[in-house]
């Protein structure tokens, strides 16, 4: 479901800013998960932005974060959920596994 919000309803006891998973300048807020599942986009000097439902809260860390990029990885991909969740997680392992070898005392 799309709609639209104004930019004075984005206040930040209720939305997260998540414009720096964007790469095309828009501006991008996610509802916090008590309060939905919602998000907002808006172009840098927009006073309305367009909102949407989402299925799955991506803040709502970490089940909701796996869940939003699953279906998200579907929708660009046709890769199908299950298959979407554990390349995450794996990749997700890997990349901690890495990081920890990095950091590790050798």
């Amino acid at each position: 479901m799309k709609g639209l919000i104004q930019r004075s309803e984005i206040v930040p006891g209720r939305w997260i800013n998540t414009s720096f998973a964007r790469v095309d300048g828009n501006q991008e807020f996610r509802e916090r998960p008590q309060y939905g599942n919602r998000h907002a986009i808006f172009s840098p000097v927009a006073e309305w932005g367009e909102v949407e439902v989402d299925e799955h809260n991506a803040v709502d860390f970490p089940n909701g974060t796996l869940n939003h990029l699953a279906k998200y990885t579907e929708e660009k991909t046709a890769l199908p959920q299950n298959v979407a969740k554990i390349g995450i997680v794996f990749g997700a392992g890997y990349a901690l596994y890495k990081l920890i070898q990095f950091f590790g005392d050798d």
